[in-house]
């Protein structure tokens, strides 16, 4: 009974799905601070998130059993490994998105459900194809990755405003070089697979160019919450002190070999989405 629990637990990829939970609910807290605390809105996004993404992630699963058995990283996924049927799967990842879709839908509002089935159908289906085709699957798979701040602050809003969209766009910046950087330190894994990332089509150093210049475009948009008058001074320093941290980590390192250099990057990147849910959920409030 412990092994089957671990087993369904491992398809939601508690990662992913909690990573996204605590993107939405800074979205949350953004919109919160300007237009009052729900907590019935929260208990939604909450929920409402969790259960979306992690029925997504289970639907991935399924999805690329064929990708996952061909990687050393992945083939030990349940659904790759045989551990748990493709029919268990698909009922398991509908039963969650039923409750997902249901809470988004009863506790936050009908604008907030429908940017969860876009990120649903973009994740499974539109990035499915798109990481099996072509070298901008990253590019394409940001697309979903950052919609759930989004999410979080229209479910307090109920519409799409300039801060929505400069949310949406420091989410998409931040998870190239994020995803990049895997695609350096797992290269020999995706060419056994057959996937056409950045790295195995124009190689290490092509990707660490892109690397470099997306995390100086993620600098470059930090101050614009600020601008527009959503978050504070506070958040202002913590942002570009977490920026600057991240570019010049990559710059001071550059001569690093590949995959030290990737993995620097990559636990850059997380130090600075760390910075980033916190700043932007208490940056409203210490206006």
């Amino acid at each position: 009974m412990e092994r089957r629990t671990k087993s369904y637990l491992q398809l939601i990829k508690p990662g992913i799905t909690l990573s996204n939970i605590l993107a939405a609910v800074a979205g949350f807290f953004l919109a919160s601070s300007a237009f009052g605390f729900e907590l019935k809105t929260l208990l939604g996004i909450v929920i409402g998130i969790a259960f979306v993404i992690a029925s997504a992630c289970v639907a991935n699963n399924v999805i690329d059993r064929d990708i996952d058995a061909r990687m050393k990283r992945t083939k030990g996924r349940e659904v790759a490994a045989g551990n748990i049927s493709v029919r268990s799967a698909v009922m398991f990842a509908v039963a969650l998105g039923i409750v997902g879709f249901w809470s988004l839908l009863v506790l936050t509002n009908m604008l907030t459900a429908i940017l969860g089935l876009v990120a649903y159908v973009w994740y499974v289906v539109i990035y499915g194809i798109a990481k099996r085709t072509t070298s901008l699957s990253t590019i394409v798979g940001g697309v979903c990755g950052a919609l759930p701040p989004v999410a979080g602050y229209t479910a307090v809003t109920g519409y799409v405003d300039v801060v929505a969209v400069v949310l949406f766009a420091m989410w998409m910046v931040w998870q190239l070089p994020h995803f990049y950087a895997i695609s350096i330190f797992r290269r020999d894994d995706y060419k056994k697979a057959n996937l056409p990332v950045w790295s195995v089509k124009y190689g290490n150093d092509s990707t660490r160019h892109q690397m470099l210049f997306w995390v100086l475009v993620f600098l470059a948009l930090t101050p614009a919450l600020a601008f527009v008058g959503a978050t504070c001074n506070p958040y202002l320093i913590a942002m570009v002190a977490g920026g600057l941290y991240w570019a010049v980590n990559g710059i001071a390192h550059v001569d690093e070999p590949d995959e030290e250099w990737a993995r620097r990057m990559f636990k850059s990147s997380i130090y600075v989405l760390i910075v980033t849910m916190v700043a932007i959920g208490a940056g409203g409030y210490l206006m």
